[in-house]
């Protein structure tokens, strides 16, 4: 089965914080009398309507820099995009508050976030009288809804233009070479590896590495779990199981006690940890295929590097890697400025500029459309995290709002040697996440999710059951 044709598979289920970058392509003189995009958008004296467009990525800024000031110079709708890379983890915070104080952006990028909510609520609309033939042609729109995930029903609230490959190990090939190591297959063995790299570190260079403050669970720790047939959420039999990740926090919290961990990892952010990676003081990490551009471009690394599949328990592959569809883009249900930001969105997703996108590394093709036409020659890196068969869009578990922390942070705090009981944490988080679900089943603000004959290994090929008790 060719990648394509798998992806298509997949089809089936589917107040503004500290600013990094801001773009608009017009001066100061101009801009005078421009509003936000929670307003009109027009300007008295130079009649452009504005965009104004959020997004949380940095590692794809020099072509969005690049794409942004070529629009606002060429494009003859007379719309000004007003670009801002949002630095906070609190993005999805950002844009309620945004929604809720009238200064929502026109358009911002996909993260994952509460659809259903985030629907209800009017925080995003429908793409659906918007999409041209020309539109779904090239990202082939209608055959990547993923229920829960970008559709609600017949709605389209994001179509994606490219994929994330699943987390791979990445690991500095020098250190390896130098502990005489290769990259671990098994728990154990990842274990062993980190212990033998920070032993030859000689107190510059450690084992591992993990993003503490920036969801270092879901990274790779969830990742490897996935593979081995473990998930948040039975989906055979409807409800949340967190049991089966015991082995892997403490296999993690063992790397922290045999201080084969970066020290300070814990509190560090994502793009620190990159930093120490790039640098070449770490020997492995785990995360996905964003990690071609940001270690190209964003981080240039100063040693060698190289990609291996994550371990897993024991070794074999029991389950499927959860990839992402990416590079989409929600439109504000509070904008003014419908038509124009359509426009936007169309350009930001069409085939020149996905063309570069695709072709400059920051995301794998999703349409059959784009992987015909992309010169994967010019890909780079990125054909380092090129998708595997066992790669795929899980089902969406029902969303729920349990008492007590989220289950990464809990799983994530039970990883650190300090931390709390493992066997309680996981007892606290089925209670709290069950409960959660059965009153959220009640008050019918959600419905139990059952795929009959679950297969790990091919999670959408099963019948899929919402269930109201």
């Amino acid at each position: 089965m060719t990648k394509k044709h798998f992806l298509k598979r997949m089809g089936a289920f589917a107040l503004v914080g500290l600013m990094t970058f801001s773009l608009v392509g017009c001066s100061s003189k101009d801009n005078a009398g421009d509003k936000t995009g929670g307003d009109d958008g027009q300007s008295s004296s130079s009649k452009k309507t504005k965009v104004v467009v959020w997004s949380k990525n940095s590692h794809d800024l020099e072509y969005m820099t690049e794409k942004v000031e070529e629009f606002n110079k060429n494009n003859t709708d007379n719309i000004e995009i007003e670009y801002t890379v949002q630095s906070s983890s609190e993005y999805q915070n950002l844009l309620v508050m945004s929604a809720t104080s009238g200064q929502a952006p026109d358009i911002f990028a996909n993260d994952v976030v509460n659809l259903n909510e985030y629907a209800k609520s009017g925080i995003i609309q429908p793409l659906n009288s918007f999409i041209t033939e020309e539109f779904a042609k090239v990202t082939e729109a209608y055959e990547h809804k993923y229920e829960g995930l970008n559709s609600i029903g017949e709605d389209i609230y994001w179509v994606p233009g490219g994929m994330r490959s699943g987390s791979r190990l990445i690991y500095n090939v020098e250190l390896f070479d130098k502990a005489g190591v290769t990259p671990p297959t098994t728990l154990a063995e990842t274990i062993e590896v980190a212990k033998k790299i920070t032993e030859v570190g000689d107190g510059v260079a450690y084992g591992t590495i993990f993003p503490g403050l920036s969801s270092p669970f879901e990274r790779w720790i969830e990742r490897s779990a996935e593979l081995s047939g473990v998930t948040p959420y039975d989906y055979a039999n409807g409800k949340y199981d967190f049991t089966g990740f015991k082995p892997f926090i403490e296999a993690v919290r063992q790397m922290f006690e045999d201080g084969s961990v970066l020290p300070g990892s814990a509190s560090m952010q994502i793009d620190p940890s990159r930093t120490q990676f790039a640098t070449g003081n770490v020997g492995f990490y785990g995360n996905a295929s964003q990690e071609a551009g940001v270690l190209t471009e964003q981080f240039p690394a100063e040693c060698e590097w190289a990609v291996a599949p994550l371990p897993t328990l024991d070794g074999e592959i029991k389950g499927s890697l959860t990839c992402s569809p990416n590079t989409g883009w929600f439109m504000s249900g509070k904008t003014k400025n419908a038509e124009a930001a359509w426009k936007v969105i169309e350009y930001f997703q069409s085939e020149e500029f996905l063309k570069g996108y695709i072709e400059q590394g920051y995301t794998l093709p999703i349409s059959g459309y784009m992987d015909a036409i992309v010169d994967k020659t010019k890909m780079g890196r990125l054909s380092d995290f090129a998708l595997e068969e066992y790669e795929a869009v899980y089902p969406v578990a029902p969303v729920v709002s349990p008492a007590g922390e989220a289950y990464r942070v809990a799983l994530w705090n039970a990883c650190l040697p300090d931390g709390p009981d493992i066997d309680k944490t996981i007892e606290d988080l089925n209670k709290t996440y069950n409960e959660a679900l059965d009153k959220d089943i009640s008050l019918g603000k959600t419905k139990r999710l059952v795929v009959e004959n679950y297969d790990p290994l091919n999670p959408n090929s099963g019948t899929v059951k919402y269930l109201d008790k």
